[in-house]
């Protein structure tokens, strides 16, 4: 689907190029997610992206305010957005646009707040077609990996992972690249509030993390959301994100909120007498690839529910280390991704936990003989064909 556009979001007529003679066309390629300006002049070979974001984003905000008469009407036309798109959910705008619109719009209706209030209900059913593939997932892990996989993929600029927080708890963050000029506060507000619903498909809808963080500045406004009251945020941080319990990650998205002391005992997934070894392997395949995380020994001890000292011993008995273990299970799930997909070799390292492409071609070639490219080259289904 092709939609040409002859206005720029600001509502100027402007011609690209590198001279004032060379006319665009600005054309919307919705299977990409972008806009490209396409020239008129096949003598030019580069294209410039202009980020798109899907108004499912903004159509809870249209519902929350409908309902108490408000229409939001002239905020749609500040930031050139019609209306239909915003009340249906159905269409796409540009990044700049979604933050002139929630700026507008907290601005408009004296509510400063809005962007919590409203992304408590951004959840996951309201999100498109990333909410029906996060819907497939069966744990927590499951969940926050897909989301991780296609926002990192399809949002331009942003970068959603997993760290480690210690205490058991690991940190779900999501960095932009872009500076966070005011007109983004309440959009980082939202997002912020949507990553938290994930964590809610299991801790439950009376929980709220105890630790926050927002890229924006200080601000107070969280507080007119009772469950974030209690919450200790930092602001002016290199990413927004929240942290929570780590074994949560193994827990069911459909189970019932279980106790603390359930620790990571999720029904089908850890049996009672279970070896370490067998346990902690059982582990990391749930674990590697959800969001970057490359889980420390003591984590996982944490979710096998006993001590680092204990797990290696037990290891030591089973003729294994925690990294033999760790590599050969990143290096299972790389092949399976250079394998059955296309993703690039630089997001498949980013994504089983190394810090660098670079780090991740030495391991692989130190565990297969070859390179990640040269794997795939040999290995593709085409290839194979």
């Amino acid at each position: 689907m092709i939609l040409e556009v002859d206005r720029w979001i600001d509502g100027t007529s402007r011609t690209l190029g590198s001279t004032p003679d060379e006319g665009y066309h600005l054309i919307v390629l919705i299977s990409c997610h972008s806009i490209y300006k396409w020239p008129e002049l096949s003598s030019l070979s580069y294209l410039k992206e202009i980020p798109l974001i899907n108004t499912c984003w903004l159509k809870p905000f249209a519902d929350y305010f409908a309902q108490r008469s408000v229409s939001v009407r002239p905020y749609c036309e500040i930031a050139q957005i019609e209306l239909s798109q915003v009340t249906s959910g159905e269409g796409w705008i540009t990044k700049h646009q979604l933050y002139v619109f929630l700026d507008a719009l907290a601005k408009g209706e004296g509510m400063p707040e809005v962007g919590f209030v409203v992304g408590e209900i951004l959840t996951p059913d309201c999100l498109g077609d990333l909410g029906t593939a996060m819907a497939q997932a069966n744990t927590l892990g499951g969940v926050i990996r897909t989301f991780c996989e296609l926002i990192n993929r399809h949002v331009e600029g942003n970068h959603c992972r997993l760290e480690e927080a210690g205490d058991g708890d690991v940190w779900f963050f999501n960095s932009k690249s872009q500076s966070p000029d005011a007109g983004r506060v309440i959009a980082d507000h939202a997002g912020l509030m949507s990553m938290i619903n994930l964590a809610r498909l299991v801790g439950g809808g009376d929980w709220y993390p105890s630790k926050a963080c927002l890229q924006t500045e200080t601000t107070s406004v969280y507080r007119k959301l009772p469950g974030l009251k209690n919450c200790e945020f930092e602001f002016n941080q290199t990413a927004a994100g929240f942290s929570f319990p780590a074994h949560w990650l193994l827990r069911p998205t459909k189970s019932l909120v279980q106790p603390d002391s359930a620790r990571s005992q999720s029904p089908g997934l850890l049996k009672q007498g279970e070896a370490v070894t067998a346990k902690l392997t059982l582990l990391l395949k749930e674990i590697i690839g959800v969001g970057g995380i490359c889980p420390t020994i003591k984590l996982m001890a944490d979710l096998c529910d006993t001590s680092s000292r204990t797990l290696h011993r037990e290891l030591k008995l089973d003729g294994e280390t925690y990294q033999k273990i760790l590599d050969r299970i990143r290096f299972e799930q790389a092949c399976i991704d250079l394998t059955e997909s296309e993703t690039p070799v630089k997001e498949i390292a980013c994504r089983i936990g190394f810090s660098g492409s670079n780090n991740f071609i030495r391991s692989f070639k130190r565990m297969s003989g070859c390179t990640p490219t040269q794997y795939r080259q040999s290995h593709s289904r085409s290839s194979t064909r």
